[in-house]
């Protein structure tokens, strides 16, 4: 039987005791790195087992989490009825009272998965405030056949650029009824320690255009693209006890160029972008995730749903004004892995 962590338990009672009282939308905070996987998962359980004709529809936004998320359950709960609605892992599952799916796949079959209770949202900051979004035009759906629909969000990053924090107001969620931090999980032990050092190289973004309250992707690219050679090289330096390298870049030909460079310098080095083909990417996280490549470079991608502990190193090529990016980012280094001490976070970015 898998046991709980006292914050993981905690969670799960504060969104009983919400609803208890008569709560509508709730929203988990938790750091990346502390499982929201299983507690999502003991969420679903609890449900099941207390309202058997219970049902439940979780979404995220990629297919890795898809799967991440059902195998927790699975472990947890190895009799549920469950199904998997997702066409990049081949599944369109919609008759079970528990399915776990991805928004781009069900966004326009809300009468096909049928009357729901719950939604259970993973990465809930993807969720926008308004507008025509595949979660909103879902819900809208949902709705149409259960006006009292609850809907549930977990995340580690609480806020967007566009609308700041993600509950009251006019957002989706209510109200944040538990909050389970980088800094609580990593005093507690649970979260690998940051630590940061100087670094001589900087992009400087003092004449990048803004839109939207962020940096413009293509002047931004080019601002970074001055200090690659620079940025490399301290790389290098820096991580030469380091096994596990991600550095995130301001564009694709951005992460190219860095991917070549750290190549050039003997580095065993591979880029993902979000046209990287799915069966590519399994093979170079795989071979990122067993030593076989030392560094990674990527431009939007690895924030959400890229899951490899052995991280010990985070490089930010990539200047940001959204702190939820910001921390996406450096969370991707604070999961445990065996003899990893701490990870190294080495900001060009101005980003800290």
């Amino acid at each position: 039987m898998i046991e709980l962590r006292s914050y993981q338990a905690a969670a799960i009672d504060a969104l009983f005791d919400y609803w208890a009282g008569g709560g509508g939308n709730p929203l988990v905070e938790m750091a990346t790195g502390t499982g929201k996987s299983l507690v999502i998962a003991e969420l679903v359980r609890r449900l099941s087992d207390e309202f058997p004709a219970m049902r439940v529809l979780m979404l995220v936004h990629v297919r890795e989490l898809v799967e991440q998320n059902f195998k927790a359950l699975l472990n947890l709960y190895p009799g549920a009825s469950i199904g998997i609605y997702s066409a990049g892992l081949g599944h369109r599952d919609a008759h079970h009272r528990i399915t776990y799916a991805s928004v781009q796949s069900v966004f326009r079959k809300a009468a096909v998965l049928g009357e729901r209770d719950l939604v259970v949202v993973d990465e809930a900051h993807l969720v926008p405030a308004a507008g025509e979004g595949m979660y909103l035009k879902l819900l809208e759906g949902l709705r149409r056949m259960r006006p009292d629909l609850r809907v549930a969000g977990f995340t580690a990053t609480p806020y967007r650029l566009d609308s700041g924090r993600l509950d009251g107001g006019t957002g989706l969620f209510d109200e944040t009824v538990y909050t389970y931090g980088i800094a609580q999980g990593i005093e507690d032990g649970y979260l690998s320690p940051l630590i940061s050092k100087a670094t001589a190289a900087q992009v400087d973004v003092s004449g990048v255009a803004r839109r939207g309250g962020e940096f413009v992707a293509g002047s931004l690219e080019v601002a970074a693209d001055r200090i690659t050679a620079e940025a490399v090289d301290e790389i290098i330096r820096f991580g030469e006890a380091r096994r596990a390298w991600l550095v995130f870049c301001s564009g694709v030909g951005h992460a190219q160029r860095v991917r070549d460079a750290l190549r050039a310098r003997g580095v065993a080095a591979e880029m993902v972008t979000g046209e990287t083909p799915t069966h590519e990417r399994d093979r170079i996280f795989c071979a990122y995730r067993a030593g076989q490549i030392r560094a990674l470079t990527g431009a939007n991608v690895f924030t959400t749903g890229f899951d490899a502990p052995v991280v010990d190193l985070v490089a930010m090529l990539r200047p940001t004004l959204s702190t939820s990016l910001y921390v996406q980012m450096v969370g991707r280094g604070t999961r445990l892995s065996t003899g990893k001490e701490n990870c190294l976070v080495l900001d060009f970015a101005g980003n800290v």
